[in-house]
């Protein structure tokens, strides 16, 4: 007899949105710590060539500043944005502490 199971693959999209910021730490923790299997973020890049966390081309919608990612050093966007926009890095090892 065939196998007629399907698992579906829950998945957070730009992580808990409901609960945090989309595409932040806080976002993609609660999507994991309330079960997605897998969360899908939006990665830009900056200026000066570090993947960041953002879905937008600016960090209008988000942070209300006006302002292209990719024109933009990562600092600066971390001063622009209180810290709030993660590194590829840093949710990398976000989802690796629940073994995604």
């Amino acid at each position: 007899m065939a196998d007629t199971t399907t698992r579906i693959t829950a998945v957070g999209h730009r992580g808990d949105p409901y609960r945090a910021r989309e595409n932040t730490l806080p976002s993609i923790r609660s999507a994991l710590d309330r079960g997605a299997d897998a969360v899908e973020i939006d990665v830009r890049v900056t200026r000066d060539g570090v993947p960041v966390l953002l879905h937008d081309a600016t960090l209008e919608r988000l942070w209300g500043q006006d302002r292209r990612v990719d024109r933009l050093t990562h600092q600066e966007v971390l001063e622009l944005t209180g810290g709030g926009v993660p590194t590829l890095a840093e949710a990398l090892a976000a989802a690796g502490e629940h073994r995604v």
